[in-house]
């Protein structure tokens, strides 16, 4: 029995009444609630709305029930994969809308002394929350003491805990941390293990964007022959300034050492395995990187502030829209036109899901994603131009474009997802203070872009969304505000 169905029943028996009687109450088939109520068959939209009225359930159990349902409609993995990824999207925005109104000093817990790297000793600890205590003793060592605090950790992907630990640590902090890691993945990795890299992932992403954290991840997929490192009874290790520690497979032993020679030998090894990893996390703040001007990899998805209008630039439009003073110009524009015309080329069908919100905002401003000390802000005229041949194409069954439901999805707009072939880009830009900060995470790790995949296929059907007809409304109600009623009298034409 699944959840959906274990909850339908006790639901019923906690209302006190029969299955004909409530089928009368809401106006729903009998048999298919009896149908429902067996788990022979899952309920429509429609008989949902039915039974949830019949069943006269609070907002929150009906909120409740609905999650049970999707989950048993696409399965428990997908269900939850979606979430994270919700959550993800939620937590970027979060990060970058909002500047950090805090500052906070680190201090040494339980008053431990400081050790140097002069001090030649070594110290065993046993059981997970004594590793755990000591791993983060460790840390605030390092960014307390060291005057260039550094930590460089050759870790598993789901040790969730200390990357929690370090974020709290940063954020806010006067301090500056040089973090990077070598998170490795089993390379036939069953279905938790995958979805535990996606989780991995939203916590990584969330330290990459902490200014003060310099972070470089990378991953490699496990296998026989890396002995040196997922051999032995201690496969993972952690280097700060002035200790090595070593950790076994379980997280239930560590071995920490001060002993500058077994430390060189550890640094080598880190060095040496650093040049034969992936970039996991790859960011960049050089534009022609961040937007991938020199490759224009076909898109089958993409979420931004604004919808894709790419599709629409003539060579003349884009020339005139750059800034002509801009240092790099002549670079610029040699890079942008082919990009584009590839880029229309190759992406006529992707999906794209955007925000009227900031269509809204582009509409009064003009300005795209790029530097404004790169663009000129568009015409007004030119807005309206755009704005006009996206309608079209919604109308025209051209595109395949949605609006977010903004009740249900917060996404601010420093946050574009393009999915790219075979690469997943998150695009992020946003003010810090009175700096415009642009960079990108390049994913390239395989379960992380299936469930993205998963999840952006699901999106035209589900309520993160709006629905065509809503998203035209919406795209209509702007263009009425900066046009008049041109689309009101043009529908009337039509139906006469």
């Amino acid at each position: 029995m699944s959840l959906f169905t274990q909850r339908i029943e006790e639901l019923i028996f906690d209302s006190g009444e029969t299955v004909q009687s409530l089928a009368e109450i809401g106006k729903i088939n009998r048999s298919t609630l009896q149908r429902v109520k067996s788990g022979e068959r899952l309920p429509s939209k429609t008989f949902f709305s039915g039974m949830c009225k019949a069943l006269r359930l609070s907002t929150g159990e009906e909120a409740e029930l609905k999650n049970l349902l999707e989950m048993e409609t696409v399965g428990r993995r997908n269900y939850y994969n979606r979430k994270a990824i919700v959550g993800l999207i939620e937590t970027i925005a979060e990060l970058t809308e909002h500047t950090i109104p805090f500052s906070k000093e680190i201090a040494l817990k339980n008053g431990e002394a400081l050790k140097s790297t002069a001090t030649d000793g070594m110290a065993i600890v046993r059981g997970q929350t004594n590793v755990l205590r000591m791993v983060e003793n460790a840390i605030d060592c390092e960014i307390f003491a060291s005057a260039t605090p550094q930590i460089r950790q050759v870790i598993t992907y789901d040790w969730d805990a200390i990357y929690d630990y370090i974020f709290q640590q940063m954020m806010g902090s006067g301090k500056n941390l040089i973090l990077q890691d070598i998170v490795s993945f089993p390379q036939n990795c069953s279905e938790s293990e995958a979805d535990q890299s996606l989780l991995a992932f939203k916590k990584l992403a969330a330290l990459s964007l902490l200014n003060n954290v310099d972070y470089q991840s990378r991953f490699y997929y496990r296998s026989s022959d890396r002995p040196q490192v997922d051999g032995g009874v201690f496969p993972y290790y952690l280097l700060t300034s002035d200790r090595l520690i070593t950790l076994s497979k379980d997280l239930a032993t560590a071995v920490v050492y001060w002993d500058a020679g077994l430390y060189q030998v550890y640094d080598g090894c880190f060095s040496e395995l650093l040049e034969s990893s992936n970039p996991f996390i790859q960011e960049s703040r050089d534009l022609f990187e961040i937007y991938a001007l020199e490759e224009a990899l076909p898109m089958k998805h993409v979420v931004e502030p604004i919808p894709c209008f790419a599709r629409y630039y003539t060579n003349e439009m884009i020339e005139k829209q750059l800034n002509r003073e801009f240092p790099y110009f002549e670079a610029l524009l040699a890079a942008v036109i082919p990009f584009y015309d590839k880029f229309r080329a190759d992406n006529k069908w992707m999906v794209d899901v955007f925000s009227l919100k900031y269509l809204r905002q582009f509409m009064a401003d003009g300005y795209i994603y790029l530097p404004e000390e790169m663009v000129h802000p568009f015409p007004a005229e030119e807005r309206l131009h755009l704005i006009k041949r996206l309608h079209a194409d919604l109308v025209g069954n051209e595109r395949k474009c949605f609006a977010i439901n903004e009740d249900r999805l917060f996404m601010s707009s420093a946050v574009e997802f393009s999915n790219e072939d075979p690469t997943l880009r998150l695009i992020l830009h946003y003010q810090r203070g009175d700096e415009t900060i642009f960079k990108h995470l390049a994913i390239n790790e395989a379960n992380i872009i299936h469930a993205f995949d998963d999840f952006f296929d699901s999106l035209p059907a589900s309520d993160y969304v709006l629905s065509k007809a809503e998203t035209i409304a919406g795209i209509e109600a702007i263009i009425r505000d900066y046009s008049g009623t041109e689309i009101e009298a043009k529908n009337e034409s039509q139906k006469s």
